[in-house]
């Protein structure tokens, strides 16, 4: 029988206060990856173009993941990200490979929802796929695997951490809508408040997998991010 995982070293509280401190300290790098790559699927849904926005959207919203995670990976290191240096992640040699891992994983956990359960599921399970490729230079299917080993035993505080900021940003959407209703002023304020909430979430895939290397392993968080580029 497995020896089952102590308590974490970490809180659902704790790790709520460091992605907001790392979104805090790197806000005008990071609000400026996802206000670019906002606009692109701004535009796009603007031009009522159906499912080439939709298509277009994912691959933006997968590949604003993709360099805020490089980004909050640096400054867990204790570097300095700047929004340049995480946009030229999109000229990586890794980059086809992390943009299919993300499109595959948010299309699964979108059409899980169908049925309620599913993201409540797949989004712990697969919650460090991006910084394990990014990393660990797996395959898709080794990176879909590794996210399941390392999350294992720890799914239920991950998905906690998810949910709050859900909750949180669902309520703060809710008021201003409230407010101003559903024009023109009020897609405007919640793309920006979207963008917002975004440089928040997208640093909880790095913080995790961060802390469950040291946690399960061993290693140190410098170990860990020797290898980014």
């Amino acid at each position: 029988m497995a020896t089952p995982l102590p308590s974490p070293s970490w809180t659902v509280t704790s790790v709520l206060e460091r992605s907001y401190a790392l979104a805090r300290d790197n806000f005008a790098a990071f609000f400026t990856v996802a206000v670019i790559f906002g606009a692109v699927s701004l535009v796009m849904n603007i031009l009522s173009l159906g499912l080439l926005a939709g298509l277009v959207g994912l691959v933006c919203a997968v590949a604003t993941s993709i360099c805020l995670t490089w980004g909050t990976l640096q400054a867990i290191a204790g570097r300095k990200p700047e929004w340049e240096p995480m946009l030229r992640q999109l000229q990586g040699p890794m980059f086809g490979r992390l943009l299919l891992l993300g499109c595959i994983q948010y299309f699964v956990i979108a059409v899980s929802a169908i049925v309620v359960i599913g993201p409540l599921f797949l989004i712990p399970l697969w919650a460090v796929t991006i910084p394990v490729m990014m990393i660990e230079r797996t395959d898709v299917g080794g990176a879909f695997n590794r996210s399941m080993d390392l999350t294992a035993g720890r799914r239920l505080p991950i998905l906690g951490v998810f949910l709050l900021w859900f909750v949180i940003f669902a309520i703060g959407a809710i008021v201003i809508i409230t407010v101003l209703g559903d024009g023109a002023l009020a897609s405007l304020v919640l793309w920006i408040y979207g963008a917002l909430a975004g440089i928040v979430v997208h640093t909880l895939p790095a913080i995790f997998y961060v802390l469950l290397r040291e946690e399960k392993e061993g290693v140190t968080t410098g170990q860990v991010t020797a290898t980014l580029d």
